[in-house]
């Protein structure tokens, strides 16, 4: 496939308002640093996490979509939906960049990050996070590169890239490898393995354009620190509703962060195709749409039958909770699913845009319910009061900076960059 930079106006009133929304960011970022968290935020003792927090959840989860498509695409063969890959990587790099940035915001003291050099805790699943994501970062960067290269006509360098990215990876697994486990001989083994697949796969890169090895790091740093993000809240079963805490939380995760990354990828296409006037693919998307469905299922399967086995369903029925949990399941799963349901309801763009679009909210609240909504964090003296919180302007103010960022890096990326097929190769 051939792809091309759009030719079209870029300094629009859009970007420019985004522009406008990024400066603003800019000064919260500033006075976050400058007058301090608890002058900038309304972040307390019995709420020491909040908007932040959800945002870096909620965008990671949907950051899944650039793992998924590239595991589709290029370990499962799938041809059809080679034109998402590079728009799902350059979209998921910049998602993981500007979740790094909210981190170093929300973090009371982010520039002691080196101490992740030098500490090794054997229980410890920010640690795992806080690794799998800087190497993700790194190995997005990698994916992202060739599409620079061919902009630039560096030819050179793509054959550097070609033999070289490759070597970093497999480095950068047994280095994973002896962080997690302590063990020299357990990171041994992960160089010799890996090798070994590199070895073997190492004229994938020639065919697909990409090394299989590079996709085999990004599901496998992705899959760990999506599921650790959920283990965190192992922690609270005695804050968190059972709604929705439950054993099985890391591979909720992992699958809901599967289903909003589908649905994040095929909304992505729809919208590029709406705002820089390019064919819709709609049999593309109603394929897309079968595996989201497919992803939807398990996920609410999985989550519905844990409730059952759990003796917690009776819960949906009571309170405030309930109203909320209700409102995740059947907005965000029930309908969706019946919308994706068969060949002939994909194949209607009127039905597959709300699912796919409900299908993504659903996933975002359960992030918010799970985070804030069904949380009941109490005082911090015996008998305290209930805690709460209402995110501040600047907490505002720079979460939507950051989205508005995202949408104009992407949106300058597909004006410069061979980001997107050549419209005689989208049908």
């Amino acid at each position: 496939m051939h792809y091309e930079a759009v030719k079209t106006d870029f300094f629009t009133r859009k970007a420019a308002v985004l522009m406008a929304l990024m400066a603003a960011g800019g000064f919260a970022f500033l006075a976050r640093f400058g007058l301090g968290l608890g002058e900038t935020t309304n972040l307390s003792n019995n709420y020491p996490w909040g908007l932040w927090i959800v945002f870096d959840l909620v965008w990671i989860a949907l950051a899944g979509g650039a793992f998924v498509t590239a595991g589709i695409v290029y370990i499962f063969m799938g041809e059809d939906f080679h034109r998402l890959a590079r728009p799902a990587v350059w979209m998921g790099f910049l998602s993981y960049s500007f979740v790094v940035v909210t981190l170093l915001a929300d973090l009371g003291l982010p520039w002691h990050f080196w101490q992740l050099g030098i500490q090794r805790p054997e229980h410890s699943a920010m640690y795992e996070v806080s690794w799998c994501v800087s190497l993700y970062v790194t190995i997005l960067g990698l994916e992202f590169a060739p599409t620079v290269f061919e902009r630039f006509g560096w030819d050179k360098l793509k054959d550097l890239w070609r033999a070289w990215s490759p070597v970093y990876t497999v480095i950068a697994l047994a280095l994973f490898t002896y962080l997690m486990s302590h063990k020299i001989w357990m990171a041994a083994l992960s160089l010799v393995l890996f090798a070994i697949i590199t070895f073997l796969t190492r004229d994938s890169g020639k065919h697909s354009g990409v090394p299989v090895i590079l996709i085999i790091a990004a599901v496998t740093f992705s899959t760990m620190h999506q599921s650790s993000l959920g283990s965190l809240f192992l922690l609270m079963p005695d804050k968190l509703s059972h709604l929705w805490w439950s054993p099985l939380m890391s591979l909720l995760f992992f699958l809901s962060a599967v289903a909003s990354g589908i649905a994040l990828v095929m909304l992505m296409d729809m919208l590029v195709s709406y705002f820089f006037d390019r064919p819709f693919n709609w049999a593309m998307l109603g394929k897309m749409g079968k595996i989201l469905w497919a992803a939807l299922a398990i996920y609410y399967g999985i989550k519905i039958v844990d409730l059952g086995a759990r003796g917690e369903l009776g819960l949906a029925l009571v309170g405030s909770n309930g109203v909320l949990f209700l409102i995740e399941v059947i907005g965000g799963g029930l309908i969706p699913l019946i919308l994706l349901s068969t060949q002939k309801l994909r194949s209607n763009k009127n039905l597959l845009v709300p699912g796919t679009v409900l299908a993504l909210l659903g996933v975002i609240f359960n992030r918010l319910n799970t985070v804030l909504l069904g949380m009941t964090l109490p005082g911090t003296q015996p008998g305290g009061l209930v805690g709460t919180y209402h995110p501040s302007m600047v907490e505002w103010t720079l979460a939507i900076s950051l989205i508005s960022a995202a949408f104009f890096f992407f949106a300058l990326g597909v004006k410069f960059l061979p980001i997107l097929p050549k419209v005689e190769e989208t049908n």
